[in-house]
């Protein structure tokens, strides 16, 4: 090919555009750059024009912290110049002495004519790179916020479940792996007689001194599970060398607490359990050390108790909930309650989510709290899901104006007939599909390695069903994910909005949320709003939605009709809230 007599008009255009772009023949030459090209060249340390340059032997040549990735780079375009791969795309550092930045590089096969075949060498490449130092930094902000507890730095409840659930699939044989779950006594007292901000600084002087002893044993892992609730996770050789750590804890905990020249006085007691003599699963361990820490409490508090078969009787009582709940399916004692979910501009009532409910025989109705988790470690959360599902489907075939939103399981998503059978269902009760909103949480999107669901996903909205994805901010999804998956909406969790009103770092990752989920053309729901203080704020951060018990309980299938009738919610939020709402808090 004659690269001299390249199309003006199409180098003008590619020149126009703000990613930087060259194209290479099949031996990696550089034939044609646009001008963000020699841009990028020039501030990264190169030659500024590349024509007639080898790109990939730059990138094989390449000394640094960045080497790595370059070397990466150059074989991926290989391959796709060999025909052994049909594209590549990949995000990389790109790091100085002064600044931090990372790009998203791609490369697609170049071919004329009609050639479109795999398999074939092309006759070169288009390769580009875009700076992404933005999404990345926000993404990084994101994740922070996701593992970490805001008030004591400290790792929080879900970072500690990861490192337990890491310490299980890393456990050697002959080592034990101790977890001690620790409350503080009398912390209840303290935040009534002295107030919550004094609560909250003897919660940190506790948080500085678990620091102070994990410094010394950098093996250890600390993290603060929630309000005055922290935990210790290590691996030991025998599970009474955990002792001594076990005493100079409570020792630790016992000092006094000096704040505004005062001495605040309280305890520890603690729960100690072991994997894998205690526990076969992380939850099962957490639960046993919370057994362990609560004899502990009953037992006089400031001392520390062992896991031990005193303690089966509890473990008995979740073994006898599970067979209830096996049964309570076949006897369709399991029953799916609604809440509103509506427009935060007019308040109009937009649709419902699902949520399950269990008519127990004895314990009367009991919400998700009390058996859901528990269900769902003995593996019964995809068959609880098929049963709100199908009871969503035959009473939206008696509202058909109202969208209900539905929780899907990894489990329901990996069954190959699952589009199907849906597409089946709704058919049979004569449901609309953009009638049901299909909720994903972040461990799909975490899980999808092999973009098998992003497949299945992709065929459930061809067929016309809505996708969101829920709890938004627990997990690690990267905001690339957004753009990655075929969604509709997000869902904000409520750990985030319940702090809207006292955190800026929390106003601060809900907004960019919200910018760059409109940005791609997605609606933005906020969950877990119970006061108009932060119904006006979500409104203020750009949310579209809302949901919560300010505009509703979850209510049973029988009293829909009437709210959807009678539907009528004057907002009690201002229209704009002032400044000083919106900057009361520098956390």
């Amino acid at each position: 090919m004659n690269w001299l007599s390249e199309d003006q008009v199409a180098l003008s255009v590619v020149d126009a555009l703000t990613a930087s772009i060259c194209v290479i023949d099949h031996d990696g030459i550089v034939r044609a750059e646009n001008a963000a090209w020699k841009q990028f060249s020039s501030r990264n340390g190169g030659i500024g024009s590349y024509i007639g340059v080898n790109y990939l032997e730059i990138c094989r040549k390449a000394g640094g912290d960045d080497s790595e990735a370059a070397h990466r780079i150059a074989t991926a375009i290989r391959q796709v110049l060999d025909g052994k791969r049909q594209r590549f795309e990949a995000e990389y550092p790109c790091h100085s002495h002064t600044e931090q930045r990372w790009f998203l590089t791609r490369a697609t096969p170049l071919r004329f004519g009609s050639d479109n075949s795999q398999g074939k060498q092309s006759l070169g490449a288009v390769v580009s790179h875009q700076e992404i130092t933005e999404k990345k930094l926000l993404e990084m902000q994101l994740k922070g916020f996701a593992e970490t507890d805001e008030l004591t730095g400290l790792r929080n409840r879900r970072s500690m479940i990861d490192h337990i659930s890491k310490a299980f699939a890393e456990h050697k044989t002959g080592c034990t792996v101790a977890l001690l779950l620790l409350d503080l006594d009398n912390f209840k007292e303290i935040n009534d007689t002295s107030g919550h901000d004094i609560g909250d600084l003897v919660i940190k002087q506790v948080a500085e001194r678990l620091s102070s002893l994990t410094s010394r044993n950098p093996s250890t892992i600390a993290a603060r599970m929630g309000g005055d609730e922290f935990a210790l996770l290590l691996a030991v050789e025998q599970p009474w060398s955990v002792v001594p750590l076990a005493e100079e804890l409570l020792g630790l905990l016992d000092q006094p607490y000096p704040i505004d020249g005062e001495q605040v006085h309280s305890a520890a007691s603690v729960g100690i359990a072991f994997y894998p003599t205690d526990a076969v699963a992380p939850a099962s361990l957490l639960k046993a050390a919370d057994l362990a820490l609560y004899r502990a409490k009953n037992g006089g508090r400031n001392r520390y108790v062992f896991y031990t078969d005193n303690l089966r009787d509890a473990a008995q009582q979740r073994k006898k909930l599970f067979n209830q709940g096996r049964s309570g399916i076949v006897r369709n004692e399991f029953e799916t309650y609604f809440q509103p979910i509506v427009s935060l501009k007019d308040k109009s009532l937009l649709g419902f989510e699902a949520l399950i409910r269990w008519q127990h025989p004895d314990l009367g109705l009991l919400t998700p709290a009390h058996f859901l988790p528990l269900l769902k470690d003995w593996g019964m959360g995809e068959a609880l899901s098929q049963v709100v599902l199908l009871q969503v489907i035959q009473h939206l075939s008696d509202w058909p104006e109202i969208r209900i939103s539905v929780n899907l399981t990894t489990g329901q998503l990996r069954n190959p007939n699952f589009v199907d059978f849906l597409c089946r269902e709704t058919l049979a009760n004569s449901v609309n599909a953009e009638q049901l909103k299909l909720e994903i949480t972040e461990d799909v999107v975490l899980g999808d390695s092999n973009n098998d669901f992003e497949t299945i996903l992709t065929r459930l909205r061809d067929a016309g069903f809505k996708i969101s994805l829920d709890d938004f901010g627990t997990g690690y999804a990267s905001l690339s994910h957004l753009s990655q998956f075929p969604l509709d909406e997000i869902k904000i969790d409520m750990s985030f909005v319940k702090q809207l009103n006292s955190s800026r770092r929390a106003r601060s990752v809900v907004r960019s949320i919200t910018h760059l989920a409109h940005e791609l053309g997605l609606s933005v729901v906020a969950e877990g709003i119970e006061d108009v203080e932060i119904e006006g704020i979500v409104a203020a951060l750009g949310c579209d939605h809302g949901q919560g018990y300010l505009f509703g309980r979850p209510q049973p299938a029988s009293a829909i009709p009437d709210i959807i009738k009678k539907w009528t919610y004057p907002s009690r939020a201002p229209s704009a809230l002032p400044a000083p709402n919106l900057r009361s808090s520098s956390r």
